[in-house]
């Protein structure tokens, strides 16, 4: 054999090696494709049980006075006294104003005495009657004018009762804008009056949240920091507010020192109606395509599904939200990275949500 052949046949038996080599290299190299085709994304999950939630609405308020009156005087005349000053403090039927009596007592005194002398007519007439001596339209004219004197002593009494403006319920005398000497007319205002205890707490109430609310619910408020528990749902609006469309939402609450002002911005937390619920943590909550909002849970095969909740309340330990199966299979870490219908790998969390 020449050296042309031996080197002719040692060029194909290096290229037939080189071949060779490429082939195994190959296929060693698509093993671990092949592996990693068949490989899931791993998960971390945990169960999760539904339990009853107290739901609280939290809205913010303004305290208001439970009442706030003008009170006006029923008769003329000057203002000869004042028992109140503004800020002041007064019981039901306590005194502010004090109009000058004039001639009203000697008209009372009057009134009485035309009322003795109309009774003593109206008994002389029926005892003429009753020996035939009086007719029955002088007996007529006796009764009506012994109507009109009892009218009349009525009349009196009730001017010298209303000499004196009272409060018609206790509370603070928020403004007296007479003075002593100051003519007064009937209609016009001797002070202004607000009641303090209990005090009002008001709010609005978007038209989803009036729908859970109801009378006589247990609620808190909050003022300045300071929480008061103990207040009561007293009113709930049937009709929204034109310019705000929200609803009025009413609530009262004991201020027995009566510390608290009216007109101070407050937080109202109303209780609401008990639900089941689930308590997830607020970072396993995805934005959905319609803009909802989900949670990815693994199904039985292994698989991930979204399912639609609502978020109905929020704590520290996290959130709680409806909308899910009592039982569930809760997806916490990775479902960013996870669609529906994929098959994962998943790896339970030694903690379980209750």
């Amino acid at each position: 054999m020449n050296n042309n052949v031996r080197f002719a046949l040692m060029f194909i038996l290096a290229i037939a090696v080189w071949f060779g080599s490429g082939f195994i290299k190959t296929s060693d190299s698509v093993e671990p494709v092949t592996q990693a085709a068949i490989s899931y994304t791993k998960v971390q999950v945990v169960n999760s049980s539904q339990q009853l939630f107290s739901r609280t609405l939290t809205m913010r308020a303004r305290t208001e006075p439970n009442r706030a009156v003008n009170v006006l005087a029923q008769v003329s005349g000057k203002i000869s006294a004042i028992l109140a000053e503004e800020g002041s403090l007064v019981a039901q039927g306590q005194g502010i104003c004090e109009i000058d009596a004039e001639d009203r007592h000697l008209r009372l005194k009057q009134a009485q005495a035309a009322l003795e002398n109309a009774s003593i007519a109206y008994r002389g007439a029926l005892k003429l009657k009753s020996v035939g001596y009086q007719s029955e339209l002088a007996i007529s004219q006796a009764k009506a004018a012994l109507a009109a004197a009892k009218t009349k002593r009525k009349r009196a009494q009730l001017d010298v009762e209303n000499l004196q403006v009272k409060a018609p319920f206790a509370g603070f005398v928020e403004s007296r804008p007479v003075e002593i000497g100051d003519f007064i007319m009937p209609g016009q205002r001797c002070a202004t009056v607000v009641e303090l205890s209990p005090l009002k707490v008001e709010a609005l109430a978007t038209e989803l949240e009036i729908g859970n609310l109801a009378l006589s619910a247990g609620a808190e408020v909050v003022i300045s920091g300071q929480t008061y528990s103990g207040a009561k749902v007293s009113f709930l609006a049937r009709q929204a507010n034109a310019a705000t469309k929200g609803y009025r939402v009413e609530a009262l609450m004991e201020n027995p020192d009566q510390l608290l002002r009216a007109g101070v911005s407050a937080q109202l937390n109303v209780q609401l109606a008990a639900v089941q619920a689930h308590l997830i943590p607020a970072s396993s909550i995805l934005l959905g395509d319609k803009g909802n909002s989900v949670v990815r849970v693994l199904l039985n095969d292994q698989t991930v599904a979204s399912a639609d909740i609502a978020v109905v309340g929020e704590t520290k330990e996290g959130i709680w939200v409806t909308g899910l199966p009592k039982e569930v299979v809760l997806v916490t870490v990775g479902q960013n990275y996870i669609i529906d219908g994929e098959r994962v790998e998943p790896e339970f969390s030694i903690s379980r949500l209750k």
